[in-house]
């Protein structure tokens, strides 16, 4: 069962999407505050496969939470699919290209989002699955 990092202040929001996430078979990681989310992520054992991430927060924007990302090798390495009612201008999509492995708009049904996720994660193996091994 692949986790799952939901950052998002909304606590309904982080409820829907976890309780989501366990129906379709992931082990939901919850965060209502992005700060609190950028320091336990990279202790958490196991390491989540995917970090959800609202932008519209507080006490720190989505954006704002790349950029400290950015600081951490261990949460670099964890894919981050933005999901948000908001879309992504084109200039911070330059900004933070390769790090952002999505951008999902909200609202998404529950199932849409699975997908994504589904995808997203086969993605990221298909990317670290070497020629001539299965």
């Amino acid at each position: 069962m692949e986790k799952i990092a939901v950052v998002d202040d909304d606590p309904s929001i982080v409820e829907v999407f976890s309780q989501m996430l366990s129906v379709f078979g992931f082990q939901p990681s919850p965060y209502t505050n992005p700060e609190e989310a950028l320091g336990c992520i990279p202790k958490e054992d196991p390491l989540p496969a995917l970090i959800l991430l609202d932008l519209m927060m507080v006490p720190i924007t989505g954006l704002q939470f790349l950029e400290e990302r950015r600081k951490n090798e261990i949460l670099k390495a964890i894919p981050v699919c933005i999901v948000s009612a908001w879309d992504l201008p084109e200039e911070d999509r330059k900004r933070f290209g390769p790090e952002i492995a999505r951008v999902i708009r909200k609202p998404i049904h529950p199932k849409d989002l699975a997908e994504q996720i589904r995808a997203e994660l086969a993605h990221r193996k298909e990317q670290h699955t070497e020629p001539g091994t299965n």
